[in-house]
């Protein structure tokens, strides 16, 4: 008897250790905004909803329309993946895949009727965005501007 309160009081702790020693961002929430951008060049047009990053655009891309045509704010866990609904029947997923420091990895996809059409990773500081370039779309181009907040 006393053999067996052992074995359960060693299973008891080593489940006790694993449970609160998982990595702390296991249970935080990485609050995901995604801005669909068409970029082009043609009369000077900036969508009011870029303001906030219109300086940022402008200084990596030479465009001189920026129209914004979707925001989207997605909720997601450590590898979860966010789907994002595209012109020209394309889908961009984000997943959120861990911490390295501050910085947010995130797994980047577009795909196009299932098929995988881009795939790339960015590092991300935690609390600030990045704009990637995407495929062409109505005589100009797609910018994604991915925003990351760990919760």
């Amino acid at each position: 008897m006393v053999r067996l309160i052992k074995i359960i009081l060693i299973f008891t702790a080593i489940s006790c250790f694993y449970f609160f020693t998982q990595p702390a961002f296991a249970k935080n929430q990485v609050l995901t905004d995604v801005k669909v951008i068409h970029a082009s060049t043609g009369s000077k047009h900036v969508d009011p909803g870029l303001k906030g990053i219109f300086s940022e655009l402008k200084s990596v891309f030479k465009y001189t329309s920026y129209r914004l045509l979707k925001d989207q704010r997605l909720n997601l866990r450590f590898n979860q993946k966010g789907r994002v609904n595209l012109p020209g029947k394309r889908t961009l997923i984000v997943m959120p895949s861990d911490m390295e420091g501050k910085r947010i990895r995130y797994q980047i996809n577009i795909q196009k009727n299932n098929h995988p059409i881009f795939q790339t990773r960015v590092l991300l500081k935690n609390n600030s965005s990045i704009t990637i370039g995407g495929p062409q779309f109505n005589n100009g181009v797609l910018l994604f501007n991915i925003s990351g907040s760990v919760q």
